[in-house]
């Protein structure tokens, strides 16, 4: 297998996650050149990766004029940038690897699926939760045909406070109009492409949805909250002060202090104390400019008349993803932050069943001795494994996540923000047409 070549187009969390695997793999991948707009971002990849100068880019036009020859792009902008930075990518021919969400856009994401096709390029998601060795697991039982086909889905995710307020209440995904997203497309297309994946027997019909913002809203500020933190008389009353949450605790530093402009060491105590007067990250939790839900339902009907449901929590005190398949002659039940799931196989001579567990911390059937190599439980890893493997023409896995791929987990959430809003059901074949 040769190694292959790769650059980066946005060098933040994501895309920096991605690129680890050229150190971890140095054989697999080599990381030959770093897009961002933001100087230390540029400065903190060329160090890592031994880049000189040409191969940094302030901008992609800056890449396109370079004329840079490699196997794929990583695409980790900002969600409202994945599509025209997308689309020019391809026309250019590059292989795409694109952080999910597509995009927000129904016409825009079957635009990226038709240009794919049009220029012959790979457009692989970033889907990470099916590489992970929990839910490939799982696939690789329903595909097996041992417990029949999936009559009922239900899958749950709570996510914790410390992460919820740094991102969707004052980090830079709070506002769907700003980002382009709301919560579900942004936080939980993960768990509605693990719906579409693991039914893929069939396709996604109808689909409804309810939620709101209730708890993240200004009747909840305690009386005589101010609109910053550093003036506010109930500061140290409150969980959410940003002083002890920003600070003292410094849940997610690399999103908090990312607006000063400055590598994360070389930033003072003073200048987040000053940074915090008058950025998002210093505002009260109930009184920013969130326009998204902090809380919601999916229910998904699926052509076989099969069912899955989503539920998706903004704010709870342990983060976790439950998931319960109930299949024609068993089912499957577990927590991925167990690191293990029962498989449960009804028992014609009993009228009961049988149950085993399968446990990762014991088992890991790709062959690693530790599946939480990096982040979502390992998929970060396995995602870039799988890439090197589908772009050198090898063996991949189940779990590959080309873009026609993902088309109808992200309608799923386009259908249920609309059926959310304006409290209907939707006909995905009515609305967007035969899949």
């Amino acid at each position: 297998m040769k190694r292959l070549q790769a650059v980066v187009l946005g060098y933040g969390d994501r895309g920096s996650r991605y690129a680890e695997y050229a150190k971890l793999t140095p054989s697999e991948l080599e990381i030959v050149g770093v897009i961002d707009v933001a100087e230390h971002k540029r400065n903190e990849a060329k160090e890592k990766f031994a880049l000189s100068d040409k191969q940094t880019y302030s901008n992609l036009d800056a890449f396109f004029k370079a004329n840079v020859s490699c196997d794929v792009v990583i695409n980790a902008t900002m969600d409202q940038l994945h599509y025209a930075t997308t689309m020019a990518l391809l026309e250019r021919g590059y292989n795409v690897l694109l952080e999910k969400p597509v995009t927000a856009s129904a016409e825009e994401l079957l635009d990226i699926e038709k240009k794919a096709k049009e220029k012959g390029c790979k457009v692989v998601v970033c889907h990470v939760l099916r590489y992970t060795p929990f839910y490939s697991r799982i696939k690789q039982i329903i595909d097996s045909g041992k417990l029949g086909k999936i009559v009922d889905m239900q899958l749950n995710e709570h996510v914790w406070y410390g992460h919820f307020v740094n991102s969707y209440v004052r980090g830079k995904w709070r506002s769907e109009k700003e980002c382009g997203s709301g919560l579900l497309l942004a936080k939980c297309c993960h768990d509605t492409d693990l719906m579409c994946w693991l039914n893929n027997a069939t396709v996604p019909e109808k689909v409804s949805s309810f939620g709101s913002k209730s708890f993240f809203c200004e009747r909840n500020a305690p009386e005589g909250a101010t609109q910053y933190c550093h003036e506010c008389p109930k500061r140290e009353e409150c969980m959410f002060n940003a002083y002890k949450f920003e600070l003292e605790k410094d849940f997610i530093p690399f999103y908090t202090w990312f607006g000063i402009g400055k590598p994360l060491n070389e930033i003072t105590l003073e200048e987040k104390i000053e940074f915090l007067k008058g950025d998002t990250y210093g505002q009260c939790v109930f009184k920013t400019d969130m326009d998204i839900v902090d809380r919601q339902c999916v229910s998904v009907e699926f052509a076989n008349g099969s069912i899955g449901t989503l539920h998706l929590v903004g704010g709870a005190s342990k983060a976790g993803r439950h998931i319960h398949i109930i299949c024609e002659y068993g089912e499957i039940v577990g927590y991925i932050e167990e690191n293990k799931f029962l498989v449960r196989v009804f028992d014609q001579e009993e009228v009961w069943y049988t149950e085993e567990t399968i446990d990762f911390s014991v088992e890991n059937d790709l062959g690693d001795n530790d599946n939480s190599v990096a982040g979502h439980y390992g998929g970060d890893y396995y995602i870039m494994r799988d890439l090197v493997r589908f772009l050198s023409g090898e063996q991949t896995s189940v779990s590959t996540t080309v873009i026609e791929d993902s088309v109808n987990s992200h309608l799923i959430c386009y259908a249920a923000e609309e059926a959310r809003k304006k409290n209907v059901v939707i006909d995905l074949q009515k609305k967007y047409g035969t899949r």
